[in-house]
């Protein structure tokens, strides 16, 4: 088993537990008394000659423990001061040391839409996305069926959120390049061997004729990274590690 099939494993073991002490029918009661707006994380991003999506999170299971004296606020606002175009929080609790307190906690603090990053396996997830104040889902071809990929997309639109579908092959974008309205994120991390090619993304998205924004995720280490993707035609950067670390 890869990280990511043990990441997927508790995920779904955690449902059970959420579901007994939140009901779907609960969530869905409390979103119908909100009238919580459309997600603007994609209008964020399209036309921009250069858009950095600043990603909050405490740990990783390829870093370890990212920032010891984390705050997910003070870094909101550091990442808006930036110049960030929107912000990515992890949620996933126990290999990423997220949790959805801290997306509600810079939701209250700041303007920027936000992606909520987590392994999204049950539509339970994507209701309490939406209650929670994101903007846009993480949908990951690579634990998902074309299926369910359909079935997700579906209910993001009907809850007005945005949906980023992440790819890591030339395989998994090809399941996934008919969704014209989604964010394609190009993972320039292996996650079975936690290799790191940049170039990933730019091979992918020369592969694709459509429309859709693409996104280059992971191994971003500075700016001359940037200028290299940039030159390369993409546009769109999701940055995680070296913005937390204070290295970018």
């Amino acid at each position: 088993m890869t990280i990511l099939d043990d990441i997927v494993k508790n995920t779904k073991a955690k449902l059970i537990e959420k579901k007994a002490a939140v009901s779907l029918d609960d969530i869905k009661l409390q979103l119908s008394t909100l009238n919580l707006p459309k997600g603007k994380f994609k209008a964020s991003l399209a036309g921009k000659a250069e858009a950095i999506i600043a990603e909050i999170k405490k740990a990783s299971p390829s870093a370890g423990i990212i920032s010891e004296n984390f705050d997910p606020i003070q870094k909101a606002q550091e990442y808006e001061t930036f110049g960030a175009s929107a912000l990515s929080i992890l949620t996933e609790e126990d290999f990423f040391l997220g949790s959805n307190q801290y997306l509600k906690d810079v939701k209250a603090i700041t303007s920027l839409p936000i992606l909520r990053k987590d392994f999204m396996v049950d539509e339970y997830q994507i209701y309490e996305a939406k209650l929670i104040g994101a903007d846009c889902i993480l949908l990951i071809a690579s634990v998902l069926s074309d299926t369910e990929i359909t079935n997700f997309v579906d209910l993001a639109e009907i809850l007005e959120l945005d949906y980023l579908i992440e790819v890591h092959d030339l395989e998994e974008l090809q399941r996934v390049g008919h969704f014209e309205n989604a964010l394609i994120g190009v993972n320039n991390r292996n996650l079975k061997t936690f290799e790191v090619d940049i170039n990933n993304s730019v091979n992918l998205k020369n592969s694709f004729s459509g429309d859709n924004i693409f996104i280059a995720e992971s191994g971003i280490k500075n700016k001359d990274d940037m200028n290299y993707l940039k030159e390369k035609g993409m546009s769109v950067f999701l940055i995680g590690e070296s913005l937390m670390k204070g290295n970018f």
